[in-house]
């Protein structure tokens, strides 16, 4: 790169870190959002000023003293000191003093506390800094100026609205950028408005809830401080939580607490001459949050406090984590055996399954519907008896039974309920497998094995009147301890039309067939995006004239996989052994990506694997301007697709054809449909991706692997 196109490169870096940092005020992220925000602290000139010179004093600190940041923290707790003491202060050699002596204190104080915080508590420090540094700067003012803070140098205008309390939430929303007028604020709110409607509502309702506590409890006019209720409905309603029912009430609850605080926080201190600034906020938030994420299980809301985004990305994530996943509070267990075997009694099973044990499997192998061969009248007639069992988890052996004598069909030992078995302990969990073989176990107690080693067999010993195996996970080594969700990990399900289908998770029902979803070395060689690797394609679509693009397999410095392509478009991925699947679609846009993520989103490495089902997200979809217009009408939070796959081994071309039909539903009644294929070439990879739709063709051919 020329040293011209370097300069000029890191301009427009450093431009947009100044953009996505006033944008983040408001938990935004685009930087033509920022950038809006940016233009209208210029209301205010010489809080304008002060703005900008403390983001700048905060970004020079940070480099000074080589202080290593992999966010904006310190940015904009640097941005808001400098609008706060610029407000505040007349334009003078001091002011800049003040403005970069505060800008040094809060980013010192964002590098150190926001890693204890996250490290003890597991809380965002969020404004923290900006607070104790302003409140510095306005304690050290009183040995000149002991009165209280001119906050009335600020004049007031015009009403916008003929409503008052319309004006005054737009006011409040002006006050955080130190532009406390009805026209800013208004204009503040288009912004948020633009970037997630979501967060809009959420900053109306919040002020409302805030302010309606605040009047009800007795307090006076907060109109200043109102944007701690519409900041708090926003953090706690959508930017750390998934957008739901709960998350929303959550929101409502903080702002009327944070308005609580207020009037507690203006009488202690008014008499020390300072502000209240964010406290409501960070007090409720940190409450909030901290005791949310103390709970022993997920539930209602489900928290976002690791990479939140905005709350559609957020909800998008959880949609597709939903599809795929299975559930936060459960624990992932591999096939405990070979081949492929029937759930005999699931979760809340008739039998034995009741609570506190109502989450629990027993399994056995079926051929033809039969259990066993002959009249079953011996152990050794049943197909399941003596067949491996194999370790559903890494973990040690904490206990096991290996003496007691295997029951005859029908026959059963109350007494020793759980027969033969062996307890693994797996981080805070235990695992039971359970009526295995007399003098079968292959392990000792305290020692160490690994998922998928045979650990027994299966036998009938205990309470089991015809051999199977039973599977549960517990909190504790005690036999008979209440036992906890769990699900199967990378299997395949035997449907009625004898189709096995891939699962990523799944939790089996009585009388389904279910077996592990073995690699198949050839397929996981073709998908393999090591990092580093680059695939470029001849990108073919409809009234387009063709485009070469590269897409690139990368590592980010906080050790994402992601597939990039030169536009900046990117795809976090993870590949197991098992599958590849992509997540967190950013919002550049890109068909080649697009088409890419539709077709092979999610691909299991199993070869027998014959169909699946995924939820990618509805934007990769090659919607027109009126159709997107109508999904965002009827989804504002966002949509998902239901997308169907199959793939079969196609002999004439020697490559596997995995095919994928896409459906959204724009309206009732109105659904869109669309068509992948992709063509995966064992050793060549993905040499051929295309997408057919009404009016629509994409299609993309492999021309060079780096």
């Amino acid at each position: 790169m020329s040293p011209a196109l370097s300069k000029q490169s890191s301009l427009v870096h450093f431009g947009r870190s100044l953009a996505k940092t006033y944008a983040a005020v408001f938990f935004c992220h685009s930087p033509w959002i920022g950038v809006w925000f940016a233009a209208l602290t210029w209301w205010t000139p010489r809080s304008a000023l002060g703005g900008l010179t403390g983001l700048i004093a905060a970004m020079l600190w940070a480099q000074i003293f080589h202080i290593q940041t992999s966010g904006r923290l310190h940015l904009v707790n640097g941005l808001l000191c400098g609008l706060v003491i610029g407000a505040f202060h007349s334009i003078d050699v001091a002011y800049f003093l003040w403005i970069i002596l505060a800008a040094l204190l809060s980013t010192l104080l964002a590098h150190w506390l926001a890693g204890l915080f996250w490290k003890t508590a597991r809380l965002p420090l969020l404004s923290l800094p900006f607070v104790i540094a302003c409140s510095a700067v306005f304690l050290a003012w009183q040995v000149n100026a002991p009165s209280a803070l001119p906050v009335g140098i600020l004049m007031g205008s015009d009403p916008l609205l003929p409503w008052p309390v319309l004006d005054g939430f737009f006011i409040s929303l002006g006050w955080l950028l130190l532009t406390p007028y009805p026209a800013a604020g208004a204009l503040v709110f288009a912004g948020i408005l633009a970037a997630s409607r979501y967060l809009a509502l959420l900053a109306a309702a919040g002020y409302a809830a805030g302010m309606f506590a605040v009047h009800l409890l007795g307090g006076s006019d907060a109109t200043s401080i109102g944007f701690n209720f519409s900041l708090t409905a926003m953090a706690l309603g959508g930017f750390f939580t998934v957008p739901s029912r709960a998350s929303f009430l959550l929101a409502l609850a903080g702002s009327a607490l944070a308005g609580w605080l207020a009037i507690a926080l203006g009488v202690l201190l008014h008499p020390l001459h300072l502000l209240v600034l964010t406290m409501p906020l960070l007090g409720v938030t940190y409450l909030m949050l901290g005791s949310l994420g103390a709970r022993l299980a997920s539930h209602q809301p489900v928290l976002v406090l690791e990479n939140p985004v905005s709350p559609e990305i957020n909800l998008e994530r959880a949609r597709l984590a939903g599809a795929r996943g299975g559930g936060t509070d459960s624990l992932p267990l591999q096939t405990p055996f070979h081949g492929e075997w029937r759930v005999t009694q699931g979760f809340d099973g008739p039998e034995t399954h009741k609570q506190p044990w109502q989450h629990a499997l027993d399994f056995d192998i079926a051929e033809g519907g039969r259990n066993h061969d002959g009249s079953g009248a011996l152990r050794e007639d049943y197909y399941c008896f003596g067949a491996p069992v194999l370790a559903p988890i890494a973990g040690q052996v904490v206990r096991l039974s290996d003496d007691l004598a295997d029951s005859l069909p029908g026959e059963v030992d109350v007494t020793h309920n759980w027969g033969n078995f062996i307890l693994l302990r797996s981080g805070a969990l235990y695992v039971l497998l359970a009526h295995l073989k007399r003098g079968s176990m292959k392990v000792r107690i305290g020692e160490w094995v690994a998922a998928g080693q045979q650990v027994s067999v299966c036998g009938s010993s205990g309470r089991s009147p015809l051999p199977h195996l039973h599977l549960h996970v517990q909190r504790n080594d005690e036999l008979g301890s209440p036992t906890q969700p769990f699900h199967l990990t990378n299997v395949l399900v035997r449907k009625d039309n004898n189709a096995r289908e891939f699962r990523l998770y799944h939790l089996p029902g009585p009388e389904e067939e279910v077996s592990a979803a073995l690699s198949d070395d050839r397929l996981a060689a073709a998908m393999r995006l090591s990092r580093g690797r680059s695939l470029t394609y001849n990108l073919r679509r409809t009234g387009c004239e063709d485009e070469s693009v590269t897409l690139h397999a990368k590592l980010t410095l906080l050790g994402q996989a992601r597939l990039e392509t030169g536009t900046g478009a990117s795809a976090a991925y993870e590949e197991t052994a098992a599958v590849l699947g992509f997540y967190d679609r950013n919002a550049r846009p890109d068909p080649m990506l697009d088409l890419w993520l539709l077709a092979v989103g999610l691909t299991p490495f199993s070869a027998v694997a014959d169909q699946w089902r995924d939820h990618p997200p509805a934007r990769l979809l090659p919607l027109s301007a009126t159709q997107r217009l109508l999904c965002d009408l009827m989804h504002p939070l966002g949509a998902s697709c239901d997308s169907a796959y199959r793939r079969r081994w196609d002999e004439a071309s020697g490559a596997w054809l995995q095919e994928g039909e896409h459906a959204l539903q724009l309206a009732p009644g109105l659904i869109w449909r669309c068509a992948t294929q992709a063509r995966i070439a064992p050793e060549l990879g993905i040499r051929h991706l295309n997408l057919n739709a009404p009016g629509i063709l994409w299609e993309a051919e492999l021309q060079a692997v780096k």
